[in-house]
């Protein structure tokens, strides 16, 4: 009986070990680093915009809105949402724009908030001057 168990004893510690050196060799890639940190940044700005846009839907109409009808979106840099329909709203429509906030709302025909999206990229080089 004694053997029976120091069999399953050496069983077990091998299969634990083979099991720390299988976790202990797999290395995540730089693509799925790069797939893990690009669903982290959609998630963050999805959850972001429609809270966001959702509150200040809220406070104009007075109206709880739900799930959007429609929703646009690059996944990194901005989300469109559209309500259609919502309390006394045909339509309700927010941009929300990482690091900018909210810079678009729309309610019916009136625009509440409508702000430039600012640059993204480096501004040009100045061009050179023609001496004559």
């Amino acid at each position: 009986m004694e053997s029976n168990v120091v069999k399953g004893a050496i069983g077990f510690a091998i299969v634990m070990i083979v099991g720390f050196i299988i976790v202990g060799t797999t290395r995540e890639t730089q693509q799925e680093k790069m797939q893990g940190a690009f669903l982290q940044t959609s998630n963050l700005l999805s959850s972001l915009a429609l809270d966001k846009c959702t509150e200040a839907v809220k406070s104009e109409i007075g109206t709880h809105p739900y799930s959007p009808s429609e929703s646009d979106s690059d996944h990194v840099k901005y989300v469109t949402l559209i309500w259609n329909n919502v309390g006394s709203a045909k339509r309700a429509e927010c941009r929300y724009v990482m690091d900018q906030g909210i810079t678009l709302l729309k309610i019916d025909d009136r625009t509440i908030i409508e702000n430039d999206v600012a640059a993204t990229t480096a501004p040009s080089a100045p061009r050179p001057v023609h001496h004559q």
